[in-house]
């Protein structure tokens, strides 16, 4: 399947786990891939390997968001994926506030806006905000990235509307856990633990790959996706269905 040949897909955090499976899932749909990430190492080294274009990216930065968008002729998708994680909880700083919002809603707000122009010339466009199911519960100790990703979701309906004028449509893909680093550094490596960990949080009893997650999205990147806009759709097996009860039967448990 080809469904994007001759597209060009902007892709922010593009060096991370989940940004190489996605620049893969896409490259391999036939689009023309940019990676944009701070990382220039990083992010050199995934597109070497597959064959595809890297540029540098700072989303904290307006003169790094015009600079890219200034070297660029043609985006008919743009992935806003890159996001930054800096949360103590009850003792998050108004640092960590900013730095945060700076890149995860500020930044891809103003780089959607500076790309509006190659985005409104195109026959199919869509941006992409990738969102977590931390924007919808509450969390122990978390305050600063689910409240960044909460707002990311609200803005999706805005620039839906909005940006449906130009013929741009706008999604929200919302994660559950999926296996990448963090995960790899929290549990030790140690894929099984985290599956058993998690599995009573998901409905399909296991956390995500990132290859999976790369797929759903490339269903939002599809000319067959054009009825959708301004919606959360959630890959995240199952995760955002549950309530405090997750898999469990206290019912059960309280009959026994």
């Amino acid at each position: 399947m080809s469904d994007l040949k001759n597209k060009a897909v902007l892709v922010t955090g593009g060096a991370t786990h989940i940004g190489q499976a996605v620049v893969k899932e896409l490259k391999g749909l036939g689009a023309d891939v940019i990676i944009a990430d701070i990382n220039q190492e990083q992010g050199q080294q995934v597109a070497n390997e597959t064959q595809t274009r890297f540029e540098y990216l700072d989303l904290a930065s307006d003169d790094s968001i015009q600079a890219l968008v200034g070297k660029l002729t043609q985006v008919d998708i743009l992935v806003n994926l890159a996001c930054l994680y800096e949360d103590h909880g009850s003792q998050s700083t108004r640092q960590d506030w900013q730095n945060t919002f700076n890149v995860t809603v500020f930044g891809h707000a103003a780089l959607v806006q500076a790309c509006r122009p190659l985005l409104k010339a195109s026959s199919d466009a869509a941006v992409i905000n990738i969102s977590s199911v931390s924007a919808r519960i509450a969390q122990k100790e978390r305050w600063v990235y689910p409240a960044s990703k909460a707002t990311l979701e609200q803005l999706t309906k805005s620039m839906a509307l909005d940006l449906a004028t130009d013929g741009i449509r706008v999604h929200a893909l919302s994660l559950g856990w999926t296996w990448s680093v963090p995960m790899q550094m929290i549990s030790g490596n140690d894929r099984p633990k985290t599956d058993r960990v998690a599995g009573r949080f998901h409905v399909l009893g296991r956390i995500a790959d990132a290859e999976e997650v790369a797929e759903a999205l490339s269903l939002l990147c599809s000319p067959k996706a054009k009825l959708l806009t301004g919606s959360t759709i959630h890959a995240d097996g199952g995760y955002h269905t549950l309530g405090p009860e997750a898999t469990d039967s206290p019912i059960e448990e309280l009959s026994a």
